[in-house]
């Protein structure tokens, strides 16, 4: 019943915002321009039901968006229990893996243009390509935290392995996983829209982006209200199967620490990092060799056109942008989710209430906001923060508030037996606590911001790498594209790398 109470407040609170924004929009403090009335959003894509071409465009990216998130969910979930059950395997890969979303994937198009053809695939293997990692890091996150009690229960019942990894780590792992089938929906649709949005010339994105460009704002806003109700339809099918999933679960942290990584061995790492470096080179040869340079740039000549513009000051000019514009996102995005995700988690009303608001929100695919928030901020650097930010700040949100809600109540209880003061609580039982699965969150946002001040480059302004990189795509100069995701790439991993060493030391405590 309180739940129910709680799902009346939100749908109240929704209903309450959206008739503030008709009511701002009909006395002109809000201007046409910026945002349509939802009444006039409504009645537009109303009109759109009636209309051929518009179920045509529809139909396409649904049809995209479901094969590249159901390929992502499958073939994710397999290669996480793949990199389980090899663990020198996935340390060579894990810096790799936390660092891909700072990649703009969009430079790899013409890669996938010549693989599949401009077709749907290609748009097919983008939304797929953005989603994949999602799957495997919560695949991976879900299996390190299965407690290990449930594992020496296993071992105590002389369960074989797979009864072990049906029967206990599938189930265990299932909150995780169904995170990761979130995620991949927003991260599919984000890049099967985002690639209709710059490189096709059909589909909901491309009619988007046609709208926005044509200043056809109501038009625009009633395809973006059509990609939301999908979203939410999409979303609340995966939360029914998650509610009508019979799994025990809860989190790890509540039971046991956190699996261990293999080996702490220095000598296995170093060789482990080097293994990864040679297969990627390898992989890439072999690849250059099959396409050509025209869909993807050699090693070498890679190589040396990246030391051409590393040694260029035009170059570390934009690189200077880019690097500004990262640390106000990051700092807006760390310092926003921490304070949302401790109000979300140290006030349980609150929580039930606006928690699955930024769920939904994570899930929907930011590339659709892009225009919003040009109307708003402009060309510029603000911009290009603001979608930094609104990259970082969710996950960041959710993680904080998922680390603070799964806090062993037994160390709460204590801290009530021993009298300890409201802020004694916080600093002594909440912050240590959580300060792992922070420091997690953190290695995400950083290289989901990033890719956020990429993006919002690449859309909204005319400095920076992300815009280099777009006008490396506007002439097909795939060498520069490439050169610059290498260096960009070089940069992420190594960050990702630091965090990652910290994380890693954090969750063996």
């Amino acid at each position: 019943m309180l739940l129910n109470n709680y799902s009346v407040i939100r749908f109240i609170i929704i209903i309450s915002a959206i008739l503030s924004i008709e009511f701002f929009c009909y006395i002109g403090s809000i201007s046409p321009l910026q945002l349509t009335a939802p009444s006039k959003m409504v009645l537009t894509l109303y009109e759109f039901m009636y209309e051929q071409s518009f179920w045509f465009q529809a139909r396409k990216t649904v049809k995209n968006i479901i094969i590249a998130i159901l390929l992502a969910s499958f073939l994710g979930f397999l290669i996480g229990l793949i990199l389980f059950r090899f663990q020198r395997l996935r340390r060579a890969s894990e810096p790799i893996i936390a660092s891909y979303y700072a990649l703009p994937f969009f430079v790899l198009y013409p890669l996938a243009i010549v693989i599949v053809g401009m077709n749907d695939f290609s748009i097919i293997l983008m939304g797929f390509a953005y989603a994949l990692v999602a799957m495997i890091t919560n695949t991976l996150s879900g299996l390190d935290r299965v407690p290990s009690v449930l594992i020496k229960t296993a071992k105590t019942y002389r369960l074989n392995k797979f009864k072990t990894a049906i029967l206990i780590q599938l189930p265990a792992a299932a909150p995780y996983i169904f995170t990761g089938l979130k995620l991949v929906l927003g991260y599919g649709m984000a890049g099967v829209i985002g690639s209709e949005f710059i490189l096709s010339d059909s589909g909901l994105g491309f009619s988007i982006a046609f709208a926005y460009e044509g200043f056809e704002s109501e038009k625009m806003y009633g395809l973006l209200l059509f990609v939301i109700l999908l979203v939410s339809i999409l979303l609340s099918i995966v939360q029914f199967i998650e509610k009508k999933s019979n799994y025990t679960a809860g989190s790890a942290w509540a039971l046991s620490t956190a699996k261990k990584i293999g080996s702490n061995g220095k000598y296995e790492k170093i060789t482990d990092g080097i293994l990864a470096i040679f297969a990627i080179y390898i992989i890439w040869e072999i690849l250059h060799y099959l396409v050509g340079s025209e869909a993807l740039s050699s090693p070498v000549e890679t190589f040396d056109r990246a030391k051409i513009l590393f040694l260029s000051l035009k170059f570390w000019g934009h690189a200077q942008e880019t690097l500004s514009a990262l640390g106000v996102s990051l700092i807006i995005a760390i310092f926003g989710g921490l304070t949302f995700g401790m109000i979300l988690g140290l006030n349980r009303p609150i929580g039930e209430i606006f928690a699955p608001m930024f769920v939904a929100l994570q899930a929907t695919p930011k590339v659709t906001l892009y225009p919003i928030m040009l109307l708003f901020f402009g060309l510029g650097f603000s911009a290009k923060v603001a979608f930094g930010a609104i990259h970082g700040i969710i996950p960041m949100t959710l993680i904080t508030y998922n680390a603070i809600k799964s806090i062993n109540p037994s160390l709460v209880r204590t801290a009530k037996v021993l009298k300890l003061k409201s802020h004694q609580t916080f600093f002594l039982i909440f912050i240590p606590a959580t300060i792992p699965e922070i420091v997690t969150a953190m290695r995400l946002s950083f290289s989901i911001t990033f890719l956020g001040v990429m993006i919002g480059e690449m859309f909204a302004s005319v400095r920076g790498l992300g815009y280099l990189i777009m006008g490396g795509i506007e002439v097909n100069d795939v060498s520069m594209m490439i050169s610059i995701t290498f260096l960009i790439g070089v940069f992420a991993i190594t960050i990702n790398s630091i965090l990652l060493a910290l994380d890693n030391q954090l969750h063996r405590r």
